[in-house]
């Protein structure tokens, strides 16, 4: 079964430089909130709720979703790139410090704030 946390990667490989530089900028300043993270959804607010992201797997595919203009029109806007980065570097500190990079069952799990 593909995880988000997997997923997010091939699609960041595809995001223009503009938009990469953007998402990172926001993740490094702290504005991304998990606020769902489970392996096969994962929601967030992003720059103090100003953005929603939804990342979800569907029959092996992610499917994502944005409340920004470019989002609702379908692209994988900076707001996702920030969140896809902050998945990201979740799932590497987990691994890095031992922890599976993503939860043993299929429920999700509200991050505090």
């Amino acid at each position: 079964m593909m995880r988000v946390a997997e997923l997010v990667e091939s699609e960041l490989a595809h995001v223009p430089e503009a938009v990469l530089a953007r998402g990172d900028e926001l993740e490094r300043s702290g504005a991304v909130q998990l606020v769902r993270f489970g392996p096969r959804l994962m929601t967030a607010e992003v720059d103090d709720g100003a953005a929603c992201v939804e990342f979800r797997v569907t029959d092996g595919f992610l499917e994502w979703h944005c409340t920004c203009s470019d989002g609702r029109r379908g692209a994988f806007c900076a707001h996702c790139v920030a969140t896809a980065q902050s998945v990201r570097r979740r799932t590497d500190k987990n691994a890095s410090c031992g922890v599976p990079s993503v939860t043993a069952s299929e429920s999700t799990v509200r991050i505090a704030s």
